[in-house]
C-alpha cells in the first residue's frame, strides 16, 4: 500500500504540470483565435482521473474516515470538485468547438488547479 501512497504523491507532479500546460496553452490559442484541438485538454483531464482513482484506493485502504478533517472531508472533496469541473470545462467546450472555447477550458483548468493547490497536503512531499 505504501507504493501506492507513493505513487499518488509522485503524479500529483504530472496533474498540476498538465493543469498548468492546459491553462496556458487554452490561453494562448485563445487569443491566436486557433480552430478548436483538444488532445492536451484530454490529456490533462486524464492525469486528473488517474490521480483520483489512485486517491480512492488509497482512501479506501487506509481508511479515511480515521484520519483528520482534513483527510476525511476536505482533500478528497476538493479533488472531486476539481475533476468535475475539469470534466465539465472540456465537455462544455467540446460543443461550442470555437475559439472561445479556449477560454472555457482554461478557465475551468484554472479552478481545478487552484482548488488541487488547497487540498494538497504541501508537508508530506
Amino acid at each position: 500500500m505504501q507504493t501506492l501512497v507513493t505513487v499518488h504523491s509522485w503524479v500529483r507532479w504530472l496533474v498540476l504540470g498538465a493543469l498548468i500546460a492546459g491553462v496556458v496553452v487554452g490561453a494562448l490559442r485563445y487569443r491566436s483565435k486557433a480552430n478548436w484541438q483538444e488532445s492536451i485538454f484530454q490529456l490533462g483531464v486524464m492525469t486528473v482521473d488517474i490521480q483520483v482513482a489512485i486517491g480512492i484506493v488509497v482512501w479506501i485502504e487506509r481508511k479515511g474516515w480515521n484520519y483528520s478533517f482534513f483527510f476525511k472531508i476536505l482533500h478528497p472533496a476538493f479533488m472531486l470538485l476539481a475533476l468535475a469541473i475539469a470534466h465539465l470545462g472540456l465537455a462544455l467546450a467540446k460543443r461550442r468547438k470555437d475559439a472561445r472555447s479556449y477560454l472555457l477550458v482554461s478557465g475551468s483548468f484554472l479552478i481545478s488547479l487552484l482548488l488541487i493547490i488547497a487540498a494538497i497536503p504541501w508537508d508530506r512531499l
